[in-house]
This record gives structure tokens, C-alpha cells and sequence, in this order.
């Protein structure tokens, strides 16, 4: 009877020790599979409601937009797809470093041994009297990584938001010159449309001259056959100008008005700085400085990649319950324990190799970068300058004298001085004159949005808007 108590009393010891180990293995089941404080399940599987871009209402106005960079910049800042997914992955990258900055997850280790299989020694022992619980609790200590790692994942932040910037800068140039297009187009519409106006009143006069016996056939044919090639020209322009507004909405996510843009809303547009430090200009560019970030990242990765030389050692505590004490086995025991890893074969060698190699190719890539954008630079330069020269002189002399000659054709043309062949010709010259005038206003306008894209001035103005701290390569 005794003896059955004793043995009673063993079970209920080895299944209290059982019950008191569960809750520390549930613990450790829960760390690894919950999510940080603040996080559900949901969450991986259904965003909320901030997380989808947000949408928009009416019409944007081409001539605001033009005029207005901050206020361009700022709308496809919230509206354009592209500028949101590249703020998708600079908070890819904040994940990334919040990652990097976490310690070693600590591991646990539950055993039960000394599990009899058949006949015990000495006999008649049960499972309560010979069985060993066992728990153990293991920290890898980092030596020298962490600090190049967390470095690593900073500098690479640093270069996804200057990545960010220039996505924004090269949208706020593509949005502009798609809008400096549309108000182009409608204002060449609108000389066209003059100017068919003007052939069909003019048409009409001289049909009257034809049926009086004042004005051959074939000068009347010619001047319907003008005419008719004029507002084909206006179907093709008006046909232009509405793919382009189409294509205008699909990059600032809203339909575009054109209403109140013209000529001169595009002369205005795309202003630049009096004298740009272009070499001091192309410094700041953000491509530029995403590149030095990352080459800096890459040479974080490589010291890293050399303290794998370093072995971290993995440090273990245990406890061990024995119930095999008739064997002058100690009950309750703990142990500590330190492992090592060798590294004989991989030391990180490979890796910090490659990863130089990467940091080598950025600073080609960045100084391939420089040099391109100096050469972009100086070119404009040069074409802006001709331009202004040549609009200049056209606009000072060949359009006022262009629109006497066309005046006094058409009125000896009235009174029966000159022939109808010379007023198509005094015609057709003024309105290829103002066409010739709007082509170059616009390609002065392309210059100057590819100025500001070279020169990265949309970056720095988004980068004055966000007016946050930065971190210099």
C-alpha cells in the first residue's frame, strides 16, 4: 500500500512538472506565429482604407496646372499611380529597416526522455519513475553585424525616397508637357479655325464675284480647293487635340479641361532660374544622389559580408526535472551552454565581393549620370537660346509685316487689283507664319520642361515642400 502511494506520488510530480512546462511551450508557439503589437490577421489579407489611392471628381484646369508647379506637383502627388506606388516602396523600405533593427529571435526547446522501452533497471519501474523532462532556452549575441546591417537598411531608405522624388520630378515634367501640349493644340485650333473662317467669308465673297462674270472659274476653283485643304487641316488638329487630352486624364487621373489655355499659358510655363548652377544643379538631383545612397549601402553590405568572419555565439539555459532519482540522479538541475560556430569554409568572402562590386558599378553609374546630365544641360542651353533668337525676330518683324501684306492683298483683291492666286499665296504665308510661331513657342516650352527635368528643379521643389531633414550620400 505504501508503495502505491509512492508511486501515485511520482505521477502527480512528473504531471505537474508536465503542466508547468505547457504554458512556457504555448508562449513560445505564440511568438512565433503572432504578428507585431497592433496587427491582426485581417490585415494581411484586406487593406485599409487609406491604403487605396484616393480618387477624384470633375476636371482639372490645363491652365492652372500649367502656371502653377506646386500645385501640379502637389495634385500628382495624391493622384497619379505611378508617384503612389513609389511611395509604396519607400514604405517597403521603413519595413525593411524596422526588420534590420530586430534582434535574434530567441528559440525553446522541450524534450521528455528516459521513456522506457520494455524492462526497467532495476524492474517494476513505471514511466513516472523514470522519465526526464527537459527545457531550454537559446539567444544568438550578434557580433558586429548589426550596426552595418541597420546602416545598410537606413542608406538604402534614404535612397528609395530620393527614387521617390525623382519619380515625382519626371511625372511633374511628363504631366506638364502633355497639359503645354493640350493648350498648344487648342491654340492652333483656334488659328486654324480663324483662318477657315476668314477662307469661307472670302469664299463666299468671291463666289458672287463668279457669278457676276468678275472672277474666273478656275481662280474660284482654286480658292475652294484651299479651302477644302484648310479644314481638313482643322479636322486633323481637333483630332490631335482630343487624343491628347485623353491621354492628358490618364496621367493626372481626371479629365482636363482646356478652358481659358492658350499660347501664352504655355509661354509662361515651365519658368527657370536666370543663371543655373548646372554642375551644382545636377549634384542635387535625386537619381544622382539615390545612386551615391545606395553605393553606400552596397558598401555597408560588404563590411558585413566581412564580419561573417566573426562567429556569434548562440547561448543556451536549461532546467531538467529527473525522476529517475532511484539511480542517484539529481531531481532539478540546470544547465548553461555556449555554441560556436567555425568558419572554416564560408566566411563571407563571396558576398563582400559581390557586394563591392555592386557599390563599383553604382559609382560608374552615377558618374555615366553626371556627365550625360552636363551634356543635356549645355545642349538645351544652346537650343533655348536659339530659339528665343529666333522667335524674336519673327515675332518682331515677320509677323506684323506678314499681316499688312495679307491686309492689302485682300483688299486690291476686293477692288479687283491683284489676281485671287496672289491672295491665296499672302494668305497661306501668314497663317504658316503664326502656325511656324506657335511650333517654336511650344518647342521653347519642351526645352524648358527638359531643363527643369535635367537640371531636377521639380525635385527640389518637391523636396522644399516636404521640408524634412536628409541624409547626404
Amino acid at each position: 500500500m505504501h508503495e502505491r502511494a509512492h508511486v501515485a506520488a511520482r505521477a502527480a510530480r512528473g504531471a505537474a512538472t508536465i503542466l508547468g512546462a505547457v504554458p512556457l511551450l504555448i508562449f513560445a508557439t505564440g511568438l512565433a506565429v503572432a504578428g507585431p503589437p497592433g496587427q491582426d490577421m485581417e490585415n494581411a489579407t484586406e487593406p485599409t482604407p487609406a491604403a487605396f489611392p484616393p480618387q477624384s471628381g470633375g476636371s482639372v484646369a490645363v491652365q492652372s496646372f500649367l502656371e502653377d508647379d506646386a500645385a501640379l506637383l502637389a495634385w500628382l502627388e495624391a493622384h497619379n499611380k505611378d508617384v503612389l506606388a513609389a511611395a509604396a516602396r519607400v514604405d517597403q523600405a521603413v519595413a525593411e529597416l524596422a526588420r534590420d533593427r530586430l534582434f535574434p529571435n530567441p528559440s525553446v526547446e522541450g524534450t521528455v526522455s528516459d521513456i522506457p522501452a520494455g524492462t526497467t533497471n532495476p524492474p517494476g519501474l513505471t514511466r513516472a519513475d523514470t522519465a526526464v523532462y527537459g527545457t531550454v532556452l537559446s539567444e544568438t549575441v550578434e557580433i558586429g553585424k548589426r550596426g552595418p546591417r541597420v546602416e545598410s537598411a537606413r542608406l538604402r531608405l534614404e535612397s528609395e525616397r530620393r527614387s521617390y522624388l525623382e519619380a515625382l520630378g519626371d511625372k511633374t515634367a511628363e504631366a506638364r508637357l502633355i497639359l503645354g501640349r493640350v493648350a498648344y493644340l487648342g491654340a492652333r485650333q483656334a488659328v486654324l479655325e480663324e483662318s477657315l473662317a476668314a477662307a469661307r467669308q472670302n469664299l463666299d465673297l468671291q463666289r458672287s464675284r463668279l457669278e457676276n462674270g468678275d472672277l474666273s472659274g478656275n481662280d474660284f476653283d482654286r480658292l475652294l480647293v484651299d479651302t477644302l485643304l484648310l479644314e481638313s487641316e482643322v479636322d486633323a488638329n481637333r483630332q490631335e487635340s482630343e487624343s491628347t487630352a485623353a491621354a492628358c486624364g490618364a496621367v493626372l487621373a481626371d479629365p482636363c479641361s482646356a478652358a481659358g489655355a492658350g499660347i501664352e499659358s504655355v509661354n509662361r510655363a515651365a519658368a527657370l532660374p536666370p543663371a543655373p548652377d548646372a554642375r551644382a544643379a545636377i549634384e542635387r538631383r535625386p537619381d544622382i544622389q539615390a545612386l551615391a545612397l545606395a553605393r553606400d549601402a552596397a558598401n555597408r553590405d560588404a563590411l558585413l559580408a566581412h564580419r561573417r568572419r566573426i562567429p556569434d555565439p548562440s547561448l543556451s539555459l536549461g532546467y531538467t526535472h529527473d525522476n529517475l532519482t532511484i539511480s542517484g540522479d539529481q531531481p532539478r538541475t540546470f544547465l548553461f551552454s555556449i555554441a560556436i560556430p567555425l568558419p572554416v569554409f564560408d566566411r563571407g568572402q563571396h558576398e563582400a565581393s559581390r557586394a563591392e562590386a555592386r557599390a563599383r558599378e553604382l559609382e560608374w553609374t552615377a558618374a555615366g549620370a553626371r556627365e550625360r546630365g552636363r551634356a543635356d544641360v549645355d545642349a538645351l542651353l544652346k537650343r533655348r537660346a536659339s530659339l528665343e533668337r529666333t522667335l524674336g525676330e519673327l515675332l518682331g518683324q515677320a509677323v506684323p509685316k506678314s499681316k499688312g501684306v495679307l491686309e492689302a492683298t485682300l483688299d486690291a483683291v476686293n477692288r479687283g487689283g491683284m489676281s485671287m492666286t496672289d491672295l491665296l499665296l499672302a494668305r497661306r504665308t501668314h497663317t504658316d507664319l503664326l502656325l511656324k510661331v506657335m511650333d517654336l513657342q511650344f518647342d521653347l516650352f519642351i526645352v524648358r520642361n527638359d531643363l527643369r527635368r535635367a537640371l531636377g528643379l521639380d525635385a527640389d521643389l518637391a523636396r522644399a515642400a516636404a521640408a524634412t531633414p536628409e541624409v547626404r550620400p
